[in-house]
């Protein structure tokens, strides 16, 4: 051989060489600025190409179809007590709607801040299966237990219960679908959204027929009719129980067709951050075959990408838990490990506070209309002329379907290179706040109904991308802890809608809440432009 041929391999030998050391050096740095071990990291990135050879086929649409149940949930309980507390505030010796009824909401959002915290922090300790198993079968059978409620106090001990179940189910079931996506497809998590706008108008139709034929007349109580004093009981007022028994029912079938006809298999992302690299790798070889493709991962791939990581003398790190140990080790994570994690470089730190702040605002600005929507039309629609259940939940429909149409451009518009996630939001959030503050200035029954849906429509739009941005920066050891202390956020700064609706000066209006819930839609739009990462046209780790 020639001794110029010579110098030409060693040459080329020392190009791979510097190659790979660039790549290993730039992985390393992607690990410090995500707060991420590089070895985790180096298996993160062959999983995520794993993922994307399986392509987006049967098993990820099965997902999206399931995980869609709990934001169908999400926000059918939502959407319920705002529309049926009118009618539980007529029934006899149950608060009125001008005193404490409305602190059932404050019940429900108890709920949701311990169901948020618990369900979001554990699906990072023994797994998001658990919580995507349980979640809708508490809700549902506390949901039916609802309806039967003798009195006020069970009523809200049954709303708290039901917001405990409900809690989990957008920080898991958001998690959960995005760590089995291909990159390119990620922003079918804005998309799921759309489940969330089916539960709204699923909730108003259920309460609106059971409502309009199972109801007392309001007008009447207090008066003699047919020589007795006239009472809403259980012999004329039982449409809200009708309606809580329905929709309760409605979430234990959800929950038995999740279960039995669409059973899941743990994230694989999660599996690796445990160590777990075989189930991760039985878990891509289940989802090749439902997509009727084949995938060629071994754990030798991943144990030889995460190599160069290793320390000079040091063994690849084996960890392997019985369900014991799995416990015992999660707890271990739970002394704040996986929450300083949140906050291990200042950009993360900055984002992730600022994620945590957006979701408070939003908690707060979303409930203090929303949650008294029903009240609200009602007193409107007897404004502008029209009366009768008909015309408020005819009115709360065209609202609930309206915000179907903004999941669907949230979609389209978080892909887009030239808006992507972090404008896209802020747009909608500032358009909610814009059309809120149009509403307090509507004068007929015509432009209530219209400016209500538009604001519902990019109420819900804001919403989608939102739930889609934050599981996509948290990265994967983190990101349930990172959700629940955004669920958590949001559910907090919901517990003060209620409370001033009832004691605060603005609550005794019917614009007053409107005005101030669109004053922080508007601040917080113009804060989403702050936020460090975008995160469009990155596959999440």
């Amino acid at each position: 051989m020639s001794e110029e041929k010579v110098h030409d391999r060693v040459d080329d030998g020392e190009k791979v060489e510097a190659a790979d050391n660039s790549s290993v050096s730039a992985l390393i740095s992607k690990a410090r600025q995500e707060g991420l071990k590089p070895i985790f990291l180096a298996k993160v990135e062959v999983l995520n190409h794993a993922i994307a050879e399986c392509g987006m086929g049967r098993y990820q649409w099965e997902l999206f179809f399931t995980a869609g149940f709990g934001w169908f949930a999400d926000n059918l309980w939502l959407q319920a007590i705002a529309i049926l507390m009118p009618s539980i505030a007529n029934q006899h010796n149950f608060p009125d709607y001008s005193s404490n009824i409305r602190m059932a909401t404050f019940a429900l959002y108890v709920g949701l801040i311990c169901g948020a915290t618990f369900w979001g922090m554990t699906c990072d300790v023994i797994g998001r299966r658990t919580a995507w198993n349980a979640t809708l079968f508490i809700s549902g059978i506390f949901g039916i237990a609802a309806g039967a409620s003798p009195n006020f106090v069970t009523l809200g001990a049954m709303l708290a219960l039901i917001g405990f179940g409900v809690g989990g189910n957008l920080p898991v079931d958001g998690a959960l679908f995005l760590e089995f996506l291909p990159g390119p497809y990620q922003y079918l998590l804005t998309l799921l959204s759309v489940w969330w706008a089916i539960g709204q108008v699923v909730g108003s139709l259920i309460s609106w027929v059971f409502l309009a034929k199972f109801s007392c007349n309001a007008d009447l109580i207090g008066t003699l009719v047919n020589g007795a004093v006239y009472r809403c009981d259980n012999t004329n007022n039982n449409g809200w129980r009708y309606s809580y028994y329905t929709m309760g029912a409605l979430m234990v079938v959800m929950g038995v067709f999740r279960f039995f006809c669409f059973p899941m298999d743990e994230s694989p992302k999660f599996l690796l951050s445990i160590g777990r690299d075989q189930e991760a790798v039985d878990v891509i070889h289940r989802i090749a075959k439902k997509n009727k493709v084949k995938s060629n991962l071994t754990v030798q791939h991943l144990l030889d990408a995460a190599t160069p990581y290793l320390e000079p003398g040091s063994e690849m790190p084996q960890v392997k838990f019985t369900t014991w140990g799995l416990l015992v080790n999660g707890l271990e994570h739970l002394s704040f490990d996986n929450v300083r994690g949140l906050f291990a470089t200042p950009r993360l730190a900055y984002s992730s506070s600022l994620i945590i702040f957006i979701y408070g605002a939003l908690g707060l600005a979303y409930p203090l209309f929303n949650a008294f929507l029903g009240a609200y039309l009602s007193s409107r629609e007897k404004d502008t002329g029209n009366t009768g259940i008909d015309a408020t939940y005819s009115a709360y429909t065209y609202q609930a379907a309206c915000g179907v149409g903004g999941s669907i451009l949230a979609a389209a518009m978080v892909q887009w290179s030239r808006t992507g996630r972090k404008f896209s939001m802020a747009i909608f959030t500032i358009l909610s706040g814009v059309f809120l503050f149009a509403l307090t200035a509507a004068r007929t029954s015509v432009q209530v109904n219209a400016l209500v849906s538009i604001a519902s429509f990019w109420e819900n739009a804001f919403y989608g991308v939102l739930y889609g941005y934050a599981p996509e920066v948290f990265p994967t050891p983190r990101r349930g802890t990172g959700d629940a202390f955004a669920a958590a956020s949001s559910r907090v700064t919901g517990l003060f809608a209620p409370i001033i609706a009832v004691y605060s000066n603005a609550g005794k209006t019917p614009n007053g809440p409107v005005y101030a819930s669109a004053a922080i839609f508007i601040f917080t739009g113009l804060t989403m432009l702050g936020l460090p990462i975008e995160t469009v046209g990155v596959t999440a780790l």
